[in-house]
């Protein structure tokens, strides 16, 4: 693979001669987590009298079985192109859509060795590129060939002075790990739990504050911050920075709120010592998947609003098995398989025949994506929204659930990141690696990249820019 994450340069790329404090040091001493406050101005461009571009951020959100039934349609393609009735959700960001018909999973079908060569085989290489060493015929255990694209873009950004997390990797239920790696043979398990999520965003002191303030962090960890916060802002920032600022302390808090009413976070949870789950068990219910994904979904925004992270992997289920129970979508467990007679709710069994619940469950995923695209341009950065400046990514392992296809896949991409993609337009590929589209995330991040994965399979895709 080449392309690197190195090179450095300063963070903050001016003196301070107001000697205000920054945001770091301010935040150092409060003793909370970054994602507290969301990036200020005055601390991207000291004096700039206009708005600054936001940073750039990368989202990738990836599910299994399918984003086609076998009789389903894809957008056409051309001037006019036309969305399929499943994704009419996504009709509101036609402007900000790169949709992308026809990527090879090309390191499934020339990887040597024996093993599963389906859909149901992609995720140890979806964000690596690469072959992998199959250890199992269940795919659980097999080692990725080299690291995925969010940890490389995030140890990039590091390497550059970016001080926050290399990436915030998030589940709505899985049972196994292996979409995301730091280097072969070192999974990043995905965080499942919100409440745990919310506590390492929100909720980790780096020191220890007095009794009574420890109590009113456990009421609510804004009633903590909030005051000391405004203030900061208030000597520091402009109209813009304390509009950002309570746009993100409200988005936060009702987060704080979702969490406390549906998913049993009461007033004597201890934020300081948040739950570690088991990264092979869900602790939520199948009934639950939709709330999770949800709530999920608003953490990751809030993380990247904060600065906390510029880049999110969501992943929506399992690589073989999605393990959920879309049971508000009127499926419950009153299903009954027509080829096997078995009574059953799962996606599992959903997506693998073609018919009018596969349908309903591409629209219900493709409504998520629909809310991320929402939630990201929501939110205001420099002259823009944060949409604009992020590079956004719907995966799936598989065309179709039925024919587990990974010849043809679609995706979807979103947000130009900077300015670097040229949206509004649907593409139709054909004999496409799908790796030339991680190159181009690297790029788009600012991260210098010339392959990614298996060399083999060329460079960046760069009918993505137009």
């Amino acid at each position: 693979m080449k392309g690197s994450g190195g090179g450095t340069h300063k963070a903050h790329m001016f003196e301070n001669p107001r000697n205000v404090p920054s945001r770091r040091s301010f935040l150092k001493g409060l003793g909370v987590g970054s994602a507290l406050l969301p990036l200020l101005q005055y601390e991207e461009a000291f004096g700039a009298c206009t708005a600054v571009p936001g940073p750039k951020r990368m989202f990738i959100m990836v599910w299994s079985l399918g984003m086609l039934g076998g009789g389903d349609t894809w957008a056409t393609t051309g001037a006019n192109w036309v969305l399929p009735t499943q994704m009419a959700s996504l009709a509101p960001y036609r402007q900000d859509l790169l949709l992308l018909d026809g990527l090879d999973y090309d390191f499934l079908k020339d990887m040597p060795g024996s093993g599963e060569r389906t859909g149901f085989a992609a995720f140890p290489g979806m964000l690596t590129g690469a072959f992998y060493q199959v250890l199992s015929s269940a795919t659980a255990a097999d080692v990725a060939g080299g690291i995925s694209i969010d940890q490389y873009v995030g140890l990039g950004l590091q390497a550059r002075g970016y001080p926050g997390l290399v990436s915030l990797n998030l589940a709505a239920s899985s049972r196994s790990g292996g979409l995301s790696w730091r280097a072969a043979g070192q999974p990043v398990l995905p965080d499942q739990d919100p409440v745990h999520v919310y506590a390492t965003l929100f909720g980790s002191p780096t020191s220890s504050p007095p009794p009574d303030k420890v109590l009113a962090m456990r009421k609510s960890v804004l009633d903590y911050v909030a005051g000391d916060l405004n203030r900061f802002v208030t000597k520091v920032g402009g109209t813009d920075d304390r509009a950002r600022v309570a746009a993100h302390l409200q988005n936060v808090r009702d987060i704080e709120q979702v969490l406390t009413e549906q998913m049993a976070l009461t007033p004597s949870s201890t934020m300081c010592t948040p739950p570690v789950p088991d990264p092979l068990i869900s602790p939520i219910s199948h009934a639950d998947f939709e709330k999770v994904a949800k709530v999920q979904t608003d953490l990751a925004v809030a993380g990247l609003a904060a600065d906390a992270t510029r880049v999110v992997v969501l992943q929506l289920g399992d690589q073989q098995d999605a393990y959920i129970f879309l049971t508000s979508l009127g499926f419950g467990s009153g299903l009954t398989d027509p080829n096997t007679g078995a009574t059953t709710g799962s996606i599992n069994d959903i997506a693998r025949r073609d018919g009018p619940d596969k349908v309903k469950t591409d629209t219900w995923f493709m409504s998520q994506v629909a809310y991320a695209l929402g939630s990201l341009k929501g939110v205001a950065d420099g002259a823009g929204t944060m949409l604009d400046n992020t590079a956004f990514l719907a995966m799936n392992t598989m065309r179709t659930g039925a024919g587990r296809e990974t010849v043809g896949v679609p995706a979807i991409m979103a947000g130009s990141c900077g300015g670097y993609f040229k949206t509004g337009r649907s593409l139709s590929l054909t004999n496409t690696p799908h790796n030339g589209v991680l190159v181009a995330l690297g790029n788009a991040m600012g991260i210098p990249t010339a392959t990614f994965g298996e060399t083999r399979y060329g460079g960046e895709l760069t009918v993505l820019k137009g």
